[in-house]
């Protein structure tokens, strides 16, 4: 009896020992293999910097998660704490000020509560003023922004929305889609009816090295474009200023620019917990690593990536 228990527990041990190998295996500097056919169509769309109107915009910090630098992508430091800020992106066009995202919200407290159980275990948050409450600092009124765009319908990028009752809420219609058949249950379910959403189609033709875009304004100045793969309609949103500066918010394609940079995608753990399409993220981070690569003008943001967030935010606001 003794021999053959002794046989299961070696067996149970090798198991153990080839598993956890294998999930620091997925923490590995690995980067993605490049695709130089996803550069195709770069320049496509773009405008006269000194032809767009004037634009501007003001990153609002809302909040963060501390984590490690090594959660964000493959080959990310253990050693390095990494802040994963939470940001609503104010933008000022002549024809209407609207949100990219909502970060925190006053609520946020009870919106931590509907996220799964095993992300609350793994990290915690840090709340700072939210969007409306630092609106209202600079003497603007919640009722002066005409709608807002969501890159997802992730709770931390929409806990702000609460705060800004009936508010026109756009979205594209994959995403509109993918919340009613609830395949990433949480937040959005339990207020999506009383949102007031508009969904949009990319109709508005190429855009750089993206097949369809939509463009609200019909200027060149804001270009939203898709960027499937964490949610079925993840957006990405293109500022492009007269100044010649252009920035291109990527949502959560990437936690880090060195996601963009290196390429590199989350570690597995990561992948399983938040994406729902990994090969899709994966063929958007190596579509906008072959944008970055091209325009070198171009500032790639990630939602999370606090680093950047902190040297935006110095520059504020940006015309």
């Amino acid at each position: 009896m003794k021999k053959p228990l002794k046989r299961l527990g070696q067996a149970i041990m090798i198991v153990l020992l080839i598993a956890i190998a294998l999930l620091v295996y997925t923490f590995l500097p690995i980067k993605l293999t490049t695709d130089p056919a996803l550069a195709a169509g770069i320049g496509r769309g773009r405008r006269d910097p000194s032809q767009l109107p004037e634009v501007s915009f003001t990153l609002l910090k809302t909040g963060k998660m501390p984590s490690r630098r090594a959660f964000a992508y493959r080959g990310g430091n253990w050693a390095e704490s990494a802040d994963n800020g939470m940001a609503a992106i104010l933008v000022r066009h002549p024809q209407a000020t609207f949100l990219f995202d909502t970060g925190f919200g006053s609520a946020v407290d009870q919106h931590w509560l509907t996220i799964p159980l095993l992300m609350r275990k793994l990290s915690t948050y840090v709340k700072e003023p939210t969007a409306a409450e630092q609106l209202r600092a600079q003497g603007i009124s919640p009722s002066e922004i005409k709608w807002a765009a969501i890159s997802h319908s992730h709770w931390d990028h929409i806990s702000g929305l609460d705060d800004f009752p009936g508010l026109e809420v756009r979205m594209p219609s994959q995403e509109l889609d993918f919340i009613r058949a609830h395949r990433y249950p949480g937040l959005i379910d339990q207020m999506i009816g009383r949102l007031n959403v508009h969904p949009f189609e990319f109709a508005s033709g190429p855009y750089e090295n993206f097949e369809v875009s939509y463009d609200p304004f019909g200027d060149g100045s804001i270009i939203f474009v898709p960027l499937p793969g964490h949610t079925a309609g993840s957006t990405g949103m293109f500022v492009n200023l007269r100044s010649g500066k252009r920035y291109f918010f990527i949502g959560d394609l990437t936690w880090a620019r060195e996601g963009i940079e290196r390429p590199a995608e989350r570690p597995w753990l990561a992948r399983v917990l938040v994406d729902i399409e990994a090969d899709k993220v994966r063929q958007s981070i190596l579509r906008v690593h072959e944008l970055a690569k091209a325009v070198p003008n171009l500032v790639v943001v990630p939602a999370h990536d606090r680093r950047l967030h902190e040297e935006i935010a110095a520059q504020s606001p940006i015309k």
